[in-house]
């Protein structure tokens, strides 16, 4: 996987349920952010699927909630399950990025889930957050300053406060990890 800034994160759907699949790729199918790569009806299906694709994201049915862990060291895995429903406990202790309501989420929520859990797991503020959310769309700092009424300067000293939070060196790398593309950045520790 190359650390490309305009390719569509790759999506695993995970869940027995033939109607709760087709519904969850028909709900991300006009993303331009999001590409379904693979769907499987068996959590050890996943588990090989995800070793050969390498996707971005899992959304993984709650009753595959012990599959959590292993999937979560290289991807984002988001749990599909009713409110209440057993296993969104066990899935977010080992490792689920968060939870998603079949047939009541939309491309926009996965998106938003994946950008929350980047800005928290790195301490980024809400400005700087906002201003992640305008690079990871491609925009240049002039643009960015003009479209926040902010000075050149002050963008500037939020993407560097923004790199060194995130431990990068470039904008690409910066992109990456903010969109959830945790399996092209080294493990930190």
């Amino acid at each position: 996987m190359s650390v490309d800034e305009t390719a569509p994160l790759r999506v695993l759907i995970v869940d027995g349920d033939p109607r709760v699949r087709a519904d969850a790729i028909s709900r991300l199918r006009g993303s331009d952010e999001l590409e379904v790569v693979a769907e499987a009806a068996e959590p050890g299906d996943a588990l090989d699927l995800a070793e050969k694709l390498r996707p971005d994201i899992v959304l993984l049915a709650a009753r595959a909630a012990r599959h959590t862990a292993p999937l979560s060291r290289s991807c984002r895995v988001f749990v599909l399950a009713a409110p209440g429903q057993d296993g969104v406990e066990v899935a977010m202790r080992g490792g689920a990025t968060g939870h998603l309501e079949p047939g009541a989420f939309t491309a926009g929520d996965l998106i938003r889930g994946v950008r929350d859990a980047s800005r928290v797991s790195h301490g980024l503020s809400a400005r700087e957050a906002e201003v992640m959310d305008l690079i990871a769309t491609g925009r240049s700092n002039g643009e960015i300053a003009r479209q926040l009424f902010l000075s050149e300067k002050t963008v500037k000293n939020h993407v560097n406060r923004i790199y060194a939070k995130l431990g990068v060196g470039s904008r690409a790398t910066a992109i990456a990890l903010w969109r959830g593309m945790v399996s092209v950045l080294p493990v930190r520790d």
